[in-house]
């Protein structure tokens, strides 16, 4: 099968997934649907390197970092400017949104803080896959276990983690 083939049967079978994982994580229609046709987009020039295994994880991970670095870029951190000033788009310290500013680490600490809150063996899979931007495989091989087994410590600590931030993800 094609690149081109492969990319169409996974937005037919995955599209809908990724785009409520942006929309959750943006809150933004438009900037989700932006969001996973840039997922579509970076797994389309990623398919010689994906192993086939996987692919809603593999999407799921694709399509979170992007939503993650867009909140993170200066692009999500600007104000817009009045239409009385005349530098539009420009966004000094000063005048960035103070919800932009706490936004900005405040997801990152929350969810760093939920992961090491868990009791092992949960605790060290999900600190390499979620903050430390680790593999499974990566983290099998350090840890002297099976892919299987931390797949499904994975699982298990993604559960926890839903359950733990339940409240960061509503404000």
């Amino acid at each position: 099968m094609n690149r081109d083939a492969q990319l169409k049967r996974l937005m037919q079978s995955h599209g809908t997934m990724i785009f409520n994982l942006c929309l959750r994580m943006t809150r933004d229609y438009f900037l989700a649907e932006d969001l996973a046709q840039d997922t579509f987009l970076a797994a389309w020039n990623n398919l010689h390197s994906f192993d086939g295994q996987h692919e809603t994880a593999w999407l799921t991970k694709i399509a979170s970092r992007k939503c993650l670095d867009y909140l993170r870029s200066a692009a999500a951190r600007t104000t817009q400017a009045t239409e009385d000033e005349t530098l539009q788009g420009y966004a000094s310290p000063e005048r960035q949104e103070p919800e932009n500013v706490f936004f900005e680490g405040h997801w990152d600490d929350a969810l760093r803080r939920a992961c090491e809150e868990l009791r092992e063996p949960y605790r060290t899979v999900a600190l390499g896959y979620y903050c430390e931007e680790k593999t499974l495989a990566e983290i099998a091989r350090e840890s002297g276990e099976g892919l299987d087994a931390i797949r499904s410590r994975s699982y298990r600590a993604k559960k926890m983690l839903q359950i733990a931030l339940k409240e960061e993800i509503r404000t």
